[in-house]
């Protein structure tokens, strides 16, 4: 619930992303990764400005990676989990804002190849920004982030460019 309708939250990301550091933190990221474009946060989520002058404001994670996925300079996930680790430095297990959060289920969950992992003390919405990206760019198969080392442990499935929820079945290791 997002609290101001009474209805399901429409970003399925938001408490896995909220506040302004991790909000901060992602769009470093993201503007690292992405050629020509500066995103920066703010309180609605994140402006990202390309070349051109051009500005776009991006209310959930999901508009965010749609409106700069086609910028993506890495070209498979290894190149991905390499610029990763700069911006993971310095963050602490205790980065995740919501722990007993886990996304929505997926509607009809495939089985899924495990493409990334979050770490312990890895930065959970770095990794959620990243296989955004990555499904949107270079892998559209069934693939899985496994955020095992949570109090809510989940596995994120994509498949045919998209997020389409949590995988069934997940224990923490």
């Amino acid at each position: 619930m997002c609290g101001a309708c009474g209805g399901p939250s429409a970003d399925w990301a938001g408490p896995l992303v909220s506040g302004h550091r991790r909000r901060a933190a992602i769009a470093r990221f993201v503007g690292a990764v992405c050629k020509g474009v500066t995103v920066r946060p703010v309180p609605q989520g994140w402006l990202a400005s390309g070349s051109t002058g051009g500005a776009r404001v991006a209310p959930t994670l999901d508009r965010l990676l749609d409106g700069v996925a086609r910028l993506l300079v890495p070209s498979g996930w290894d190149e991905l989990e390499a610029s990763l680790r700069d911006h993971e430095h310095g963050t602490a297990h205790d980065d995740d804002a919501y722990p007993g959060y886990r996304p929505p289920s997926a509607p009809h969950p495939q089985p899924a190849v495990t493409v990334m992992r979050v770490p312990p003390g890895g930065a959970l919405h770095l990794r959620l920004a990243a296989f955004g990206l990555g499904v949107r760019v270079f892998d559209r198969r069934a693939v899985a982030l496994d955020a095992l080392g949570r109090a809510a442990p989940f596995r994120l499935l994509a498949a045919e460019g998209r997020i389409v929820g949590s995988g069934p079945g997940v224990s923490a290791e």
